[in-house]
């Protein structure tokens, strides 16, 4: 169709230039026939009918093609631009490799963005769109629902067309000849439904298995995991694997994209509710029928035309009537809905903070960018004014050269465009780097290029053409064609540009906030590694293990790690051996946060008493170099046959009892049992290093036997080969038990400072990107400057003037450049890096050893950036610089 109104179009054309020859023609010869002579008769034709090129193009007009006509110069302006940029190949490469890192960075910015709040769960349908249900405890803290009240939001709530649930945990998988851990979920029945994820292979989770406790031994695996460990066996549904010990038969494997329903975190295997007593390493209980317990993390999707403000009114509805029916004490709000992105659980919560900062010095950078590549575009633009002024000359209008000008930026900006989309992918080995090899859980995030982020690439290039094209565009077109003939084409009056020096100092002012912020985040880093998180994690080992998954009972799993820690302790290479469930330092918290009671303690009405606890053996504390404030230690008596007891922190002791030593014999309660204090230890940093002290709970393992332990051993020396001992321990005693994980404890707490490194690197890339372009902004000003004078030059040395007095002239001009710019970016720091004291560790907004350093390396960076061209300028022939005229 398209094709035939093209024919159609150039026959009609093809007609009327015949036409208006004929025409011309018969009008000639009547004018030959009354005596004139044909050559004046020809030009008094032309002369009479007008322009013959407007005529054809009026008329083209009214045949409703104008589009074409525009489409057609529109490909030759591109087909001229590509020309012209191919005859200067250095500036091309060098305006588009600019504009690819400041494209490319905010595409790594926007990635990052995408990967938590645009599409943060991959396979999942919309799920920005999703609302989180939580309840609220009086102290304030968020915690899930129990699974009566997640089953009672799911039969009423009139506002969700699908509310369902699921609990993170770790698994076991006994495979043939070892164990595997892996991190999946206990989920729903409607769980694959609500969220709008299918199976690849046989089926998902349904809600016929969700009904009978401990009847649905059935299990969902992720395509990973198929692919991983199965090499993706066709055949795979139906097989029988192991999970903690517990047979359960394979029915789906989920669709390839799909990794659960936690921002960032890979989970491998999807296990129904019913079946958490049976499976789950934490027991399970009664936590089907616990309202106490809050386990279930609930979600919804919310009914056409449901807003959130809406939704929330009708939880809070149901919340109240559930308080009414079934009271719970601790509890102020039983049920409340928000967003996705405020959900507490997954990465958005740690790392969307940080994105949101380096987005915004990625969309400061790309000004920067911008700002240069208009001074390239300056300085090039001086040798065509000649073109500029013969294509005014000949009748082109200002905004037909404009149009030409906008596409050459633009050709150059779409290459930087398609450069800029690879950059992205350098997210994925920070992100691995960032992350130990040891981190708890395993993390994902979809940083892929997908048609969003093409499209947001696109209009990047469109607008980083515009920013940078369009005042020296105007600027180019502006030309006094009295003054061109007159003057010549180059300019040398050495007239100050204002705009121009402005723009320069825009630059270097926004360079330095951009180094400030890096320089903050990268002293961030360095406080966070050097900060005391009060224990000693060096020549500490640690080797998780699962003795229920090795087929041990409680009894037999009770008397293993009782040998297991008298054989490590008689071993003379090892100074202190124990256990622990719960490693230090894993950015977040594990295990639940029972509420706690304490004896003589009335409860205020706002007051927090969920606390996070620990369960540990024997010498925990002396492995890792805590300090015993008041009391003892746990010993091998606090057996199941003696009173319960436990050991709380410095902050719980002087919170309920004013001093340490006054806590000692006090009680505690959590759930139905009360607890003896027998011990306060030192405060440490249980999850993040910028925590604040908060009250902790330690309960010992011989009274809360839990068959998942890691073993956590010290060296007694730092060359003694620690992990290779433990594990050939561990071997001696049942050399067919899997060591799922071992690692020094120093490398498995890296993870703590996960957030501060991956800003302090993505940072630091902006940062030198920065700094190169300043460098660039001052050469290319000085550049542009020399070239304007170089009549001037040519004088100054032809009357005596020293070469070095040439280059010490323009080195002052980029030095001053450089003051002025670095103070005025000092003042726009102060106020811009007051947005960033949230992200920061042991350092200040204003901290001045950062400011020091910016300001020396930006007076440093304009003193060798002027110095290039003021050498070259210094070195112009008189003769040839005083014919410049």
């Amino acid at each position: 169709m398209r094709w035939n109104f093209f024919k159609s179009t150039r026959r009609r054309e093809e007609d009327l230039r015949r036409e208006i020859a004929t025409h011309l023609a018969f009008a000639a010869q009547d004018r030959v026939a009354d005596g004139q002579d044909p050559e004046a008769a020809r030009r008094a034709v032309l002369k009479e009918f007008g322009n013959v090129t407007l005529t054809l193009e009026s008329t083209r007009r009214t045949w409703g093609g104008m589009w074409v006509d525009y489409a057609g110069a529109l490909l030759g302006d591109l087909r001229y631009a590509v020309r012209l940029l191919l005859r200067s190949p250095g500036y091309s490469v060098i305006v588009i490799a600019v504009l690819a890192l400041g494209i490319g960075t905010n595409l790594i910015a926007f990635a990052l963005f995408k990967a938590l709040a645009l599409t943060p769960l991959p396979g999942v349908a919309d799920a920005p769109a999703l609302h989180f249900v939580y309840s609220r405890s009086r102290g304030g803290g968020l915690s899930s629902l129990s699974y009566p009240d997640y089953r009672y939001l799911r039969d009423e709530h009139p506002g969700y067309s699908a509310v369902a649930g699921a609990s993170m945990q770790p698994f076991t998988l006994g495979l043939r000849e070892r164990q595997l851990r892996l991190v999946g979920e206990f989920v729903t029945g409607n769980y694959f439904a609500t969220l709008g994820v299918g199976a690849q292979r046989g089926r998902t989770i349904l809600p016929s298995d969700d009904i009978n406790p401990g009847g649905h031994p059935v299990v969902v695996i992720s395509d990973g995991l198929w692919r991983r460990e199965f090499a993706g066996d066709p055949d795979i549904i139906g097989k029988p694997i192991r999970l903690n010990s517990f047979l359960l038969t394979i029915v789906g494997v989920a669709d390839e994209d799909f990794r659960g329903a936690v921002v960032g975190i890979q989970n491998d295997v999807f296990v129904p509710v019913t079946m958490l007593s049976q499976v789950s390493q934490f027991g399970g209980g009664n936590w089907l029928d616990d309202r106490h317990n809050s386990w279930v993390q609930t979600f919804a999707r919310p009914r056409a035309g449901v807003t959130l403000a809406r939704a929330r009114a009708q939880t809070e509805v149901l919340a109240a009537r559930l308080a009414a029916e079934y009271p719970i004490e601790e509890k102020t709000i039983r049920a409340f809905s928000m967003p996705f992105w405020e959900s507490p659980y997954g990465a958005q919560t740690y790392v969307l903070p940080t994105t949101v900062l380096i987005s915004a010095m990625s969309a400061l950078l790309l000004l920067v960018v911008c700002i240069n590549v208009a001074g390239l575009v300056l300085v090039r633009g001086m040798s065509r004014r000649g073109e500029m002024a013969a294509r005014l000359a000949l009748g082109a209008s200002r905004p037909r050269i404009l149009r030409l000008l906008l596409m050459e930026h633009l050709t150059l900006a779409l290459p930087g465009a398609c450069v800029g989309l690879v950059l992205p992918r350098l997210l994925e080995p920070i992100m691995a780097s960032a992350q130990p090899d040891a981190a708890p859980l395993p993390l994902y995030f979809n940083f892929g290029p997908d048609g969003l982020v093409v499209a947001f690439a696109a209009a990047l290039a469109l607008v980083s053409a515009l920013l940078s094209g369009l005042w020296p565009s105007l600027k180019g077109t502006r030309i006094d064609l009295a003054s061109v003939i007159k003057d010549g084409l180059l300019p040398h009056s050495g007239r100050k540009s204002p705009m121009r020096t402005a723009l320069v100092v825009c630059q270097i002012a926004m360079s330095f906030v951009l180094l400030v912020g890096t320089s903050l985040t990268v002293r961030s880093l360095e406080g966070a590694r050097r900060a005391d998180p009060g224990f000693d994690a060096a020549h500490v080992g640690s080797i998780v293990l699962d003795v229920k998954a090795g087929g041990y009972d409680e009894p037999g799993g009770r008397r293993f790690y009782r040998q297991l820690l008298d054989d490590l302790r008689a071993d003379p290479g090892i100074e202190a051996a124990s256990l622990a469930s719960t490693l230090p330092l894993t950015l977040v918290d594990y295990g639940s946060n029972p509420e706690f009671a304490i004896e003589g303690h009335t409860r205020g009405p706002n007051e927090e008493t969920h606390f996070f606890y620990n369960v540990i053996a024997p010498d925990y504390f002396r492995t890792l170099r805590i300090g015993v404030v008041a009391g003892r230690d746990f010993t091998r008596d606090d057996d199941p046959a003696a009173e319960p007891v436990a050991i709380v922190n410095e902050t719980m002791a002087r919170r309920f009892w004013g001093e340490p030593a006054r806590a000692i014999g006090e009680r505690i309660r959590m759930t139905e049992e009360w607890r003896t204090v027998v011990g306060v230890v030192e405060d440490i940093k249980y999850a993040r290093i910028n925590e604040d002290p908060r009250p902790y709970v330690y309960l010992p393992f011989e009274q809360m036997y839990l068959p998942g332990m890691t073993l956590q051993v010290r060296a007694s020396s730092p060359s003694f080969p620690l992990l290779e001992h433990a594990r050939r321990h561990v071997e001696m005693l049942d050399p067919n038990l899997s060591i799922l994980e071992a690692r020094m404890l120093t490398e498995q707490t890296r993870i703590a400072f996960a957030i501060y490194d991956v800003s302090a690197r993505v940072l630091g890339v902006v940062g030198v990107v920065a700094m190169s372009l300043a460098a660039l902004g001052i050469y290319g000003l000085v550049a542009y400057s020399v070239k304007q004078r170089t009549h001037e030059i040519g004088v100054r040395l032809a009357v005596g003037a020293r070469r070095s007095d040439i280059v010490q002239l323009f080195m002052s001009m980029g030095v001053r450049l450089g003051v002025v710019g670095a103070a005025i970016g000092a003042g726009l720091a102060v106020v811009v890096t007051r947005f960033m004291a949230s992200l920061l560790f042991g350092v200040s907004t204003t901290d001045p050893v950062s400011f020091v350093l910016v300001a020396g390396g930006v007076v440093s960076i304009a003193l060798v950036a002027s110095l290039v061209p003021a050498w070259f300028g210094a070195r112009t022939d008189p003769l040839a610089a005083l014919r410049h005229t």
